[in-house]
């Protein structure tokens, strides 16, 4: 081989690894490129599915502050208001959407034991009995909440030693709610509507009335021959909103809990809590 060729050569060879280089450079940047306009991509769907969850929420808070002036004497999920809110899982153009409501007045309020009375006393006494709990746990949270006042979560009470056996049993029937309040009889489960008219017949009538008629009232008990049991009521003001939705890559659950409140000369309706779990393509949080 000549010198000429073998400068050719050696030409052709740096050539060769200069256009190698700059293919290298070219895929990194259409790659970047890609990897930008992908997170782009997922940033929008996750905005959009914020918009579309906090809208939804915006709603369920406009419908229950309309029903303080619209029907304030009784709450149930089969209102105006609810129905036109709740919505169950449906395909949207963007994804899947739904929301639920949840009335947490559906619940005994623990923390009404901070300020217990007797009758507050008997009746979380029979609920631990109908449990399977003893009932002097009921007598340890009542000196508990004397003490520290309200909880925030019904968890809560493990850290002053009540059993999580017993925290458990209870979860189904007991919530913590920050403001006072009677169990909603539209809304509540039929075992703990047992515990409370101590009569599983009146119990099971209330529930067939219910579900038959929609709801009960204080009419319909009277009708029935069913005294109003302790701790009961009719209405709801603390309820807990379940949004999901879907946009492109992005998945999102919002979890709300919301107060009304409806004191004379005050109507609101306040968010207490909210709380977001984004879901990527992949099912995985984002």
């Amino acid at each position: 081989m000549t010198t000429r060729d073998k400068e050719t050569g050696v030409v052709l060879v740096n050539v060769l690894v200069v256009l190698a280089v700059a293919g290298g450079l070219m895929l990194l940047l259409v790659n970047s490129q890609d990897a930008v306009l992908g997170r782009v991509s997922r940033s929008a769907d996750a905005s959009i599915v914020e918009q579309i969850a906090l809208g939804a929420e915006a709603s369920v808070i406009d419908a229950l502050r309309r029903d303080l002036d619209d029907a304030p004497e009784i709450d149930h999920l089969n209102e105006a208001w609810a129905l036109d809110v709740i919505q169950d899982e449906i395909k949207l153009p963007t994804g899947i959407f739904s929301l639920q409501i949840r009335d947490l007045q559906a619940r005994f309020n623990i923390n009404q034991m901070a300020a217990i009375t007797a009758g507050t006393q008997d009746f979380a006494r029979r609920l631990m009995i109908a449990l399977d709990q003893s009932p002097e746990t009921a007598n340890e949270i009542g000196r508990i909440l004397k003490a520290v006042g309200p909880v925030q979560y019904l968890n809560a009470l493990s850290e002053f030693g009540i059993s999580q056996e017993a925290i458990n049993a209870m979860a189904p029937y007991v919530t913590a709610l920050p403001i006072n309040g009677t169990i909603n009889l539209n809304s509540v489960d039929p075992f703990l509507l047992a515990v409370m008219l101590q009569n599983d017949s009146h119990a099971s009538q209330l529930v067939h009335m219910r579900e038959r008629q929609g709801s009960l009232s204080l009419e319909t008990l009277l009708g029935a021959g069913v005294l109003r049991p302790q701790n009961s009521g009719f209405t709801s003001n603390a309820y807990r909103v379940d949004i999901l939705a879907e946009a492109g890559s992005a998945r999102l659950q919002v979890q709300t809990v919301v107060i009304r409140r409806n004191d004379p000369g005050v109507k609101s309706v306040e968010i207490l809590e909210r709380r977001f779990v984004y879901v990527g393509p992949d099912g995985g949080g984002m």
